[in-house]
């Protein structure tokens, strides 16, 4: 700038409101130059508008995000705990929106599982030369998955008119934790077998042979296998298995012997002989609570503790399922549960078996009687809550469904789901039949129930309801010959008047 030339002094305006919108300048005498004002022209936003507009577009659009990017995770985690509940081995198998057979038992089937491993069922056979014999199925197909001998043919096993008295269990320890499959199944096989027909036409041989054998649920390798004495029947307790027979004199006589080994570790003489009949091939001992429960011929039931000791203060408590339990009543009217491996439980009415349990209420116990239900802590034996229902358990004992922090059961009604740590009613679902059969099964996001109307010859059906909300997702049917559902480990076993299939 030239020396001694004056500045211009120039004032800023700082306005937000300033138009940067390049003007357009009409030509004089153009079409614009009628429109002063500027009147037609497209209105002009100015940066502060766009400022004030954009100051929620953003926020919003990232609340959006947010909120689906919430979900999405919330979504995500149910779906986790589904398919953890739906892996659980008391869980069924997705029943779909219809039922339909997936193999049907041939009629000479002498087959049937004892416990489940995925969806694979193992149960005692026998093979086609007479040998008692372990077989695992594949539930879906029907087909052999595998199969093992465990004793010598029996060639009276293969009339379709005698049964033999071979039995498997697993261990009650390895079925103490419903979250967990069994590993290995305690198998007693003899050559005693027992004939149908006319009582003076039946045959009932004693033993000359018994076995013990212990087979691997996976594959069937034989862990161990011992000959122990000549026996009517046999229950595994966990290392002893008790063995029953009369001896010369009709005395019942139990002998608890060393599971692997067969090695005998203590005998029990009943005081009393049984009746001058053929009461002997009805003698029976079974597992419950680790005793040994001798059922005799003559109708007289006890229990005798894995030491052999005789325990008449203790009654067996049988359940709809076929369940038993050893109680003792107690001074204050609660029922004193003995359970194996663990501590003795006193409840108020009849302890659930929980047939599904995810963990989620570690040492949760549940009893019932009425409509009234109750939760323990099974490791201290501390009462948790108390619940009173509008409608009827039934029956009293009903196996629980543990799924998520809630437990599910049958009422008369239909099925209630309770907050599994206050007891508090979170939802109830009410059948629309009077129904005579409810089971409460879970596969995961689902809790079904078979529900049957009494009233009626038509065959059950299945209603499918959200397990979060109890609300009714959609009904299945049932084939119409089919007469009555039940579970067979992940899936349904149909029965008709003639014949059961399996259905998926």
């Amino acid at each position: 700038m030239p020396r001694g030339e004056r500045l211009t002094e120039v004032e800023l305006v700082e306005d937000d409101d300033v138009d940067l919108t390049p003007r357009h300048v009409p030509a004089p005498g153009g079409p614009d130059d009628a429109d002063p004002a500027g009147a037609g022209r497209r209105p002009r936003r100015t940066w502060r508008e766009w400022r004030r507009h954009g100051r929620w577009v953003v926020p919003v659009a990232v609340a959006a995000v947010g909120l689906l990017a919430t979900q999405t995770l919330l979504d995500s985690r149910a779906a986790a705990v589904d398919a953890r509940i739906a892996a659980l081995p008391g869980a069924i198998a997705d029943v779909g929106a219809e039922l339909t057979a997936l193999w049907t038992p041939t009629d000479d089937e002498r087959w049937y599982p004892v416990a489940f491993v995925g969806g694979t069922g193992v149960g005692p056979t026998v093979l086609d030369d007479g040998s008692p014999a372990v077989l695992a199925r594949d539930l879906s197909t029907g087909q052999e998955v595998w199969s093992v001998a465990i004793a010598p043919a029996v060639p009276e096993l293969l009339r379709s008119d005698t049964w033999g008295v071979s039995s498997c269990l697993p261990p009650p320890a390895e079925l103490a934790d419903p979250g967990r499959a069994p590993e290995t199944l305690v198998c007693f096989t003899a050559d005693a077998f027992r004939t149908a027909g006319p009582a003076e036409e039946q045959r009932r041989p004693a033993p000359q042979w018994s076995r013990l054998v212990v087979v691997d649920l996976h594959d069937g390798t034989i862990r161990s296998q011992a000959d122990v004495p000549p026996a009517w029947s046999a229950a595994t307790l966990g290392d002893v298995t008790a063995l029953a027979w009369l001896d010369d004199e009709r005395h019942v006589v139990v002998a608890g012997v060393d599971t692997v080994t067969g090695e005998e570790r203590w005998r029990y003489r009943s005081p009393d002989d049984e009746p001058d009949d053929d009461s002997a091939g009805w003698l029976s001992v079974s597992e419950a609570g680790g005793h040994a429960v001798v059922f005799t011929g003559a109708g007289q039931t006890y229990a005798l503790s894995a030491t052999g000791e005789r325990r008449d203060d203790l009654a067996l408590d049988q359940t709809w399922s076929g369940i038993g339990r050893l109680v003792a009543r107690t001074d204050l009217g609660r029922n004193r549960v003995v359970r194996a491996g663990l501590p003795d439980l006193e409840v108020l009415g009849t302890l659930s078996t929980r047939v599904l349990d995810d963990g989620s209420v570690p040492g949760l116990e549940v009893s019932s009687a009425g409509g009234t239900v109750w939760g323990w802590d099974g490791r201290t034996g501390r009462q948790l809550w108390e619940t009173e229902l509008t409608e009827v358990v039934v029956p009293s004992g009903t196996p629980a469904t543990v799924a998520d922090g809630r437990v599910h059961l049958p009422t008369s009604a239909g099925t209630v789901a309770l907050d599994a740590r206050t007891g508090e009613v979170v939802w109830t679902y009410t059948t629309p039949v009077t129904t005579g059969q409810i089971e409460v099964m879970c596969d995961g996001p689902h809790i079904v129930l078979v529900v049957a109307d009494p009233s009626a010859s038509g065959p059950p059906s299945l209603d499918v309801l959200d397990r979060r909300t109890g609300t009714l997702v959609r009904t299945v049917a049932v084939p119409d010959d089919l007469q009555w559902l039940t579970r067979l480990g992940p899936r349904l076993l149909g029965y008709s008047e003639e014949s059961a299939v399996v259905l998926g």
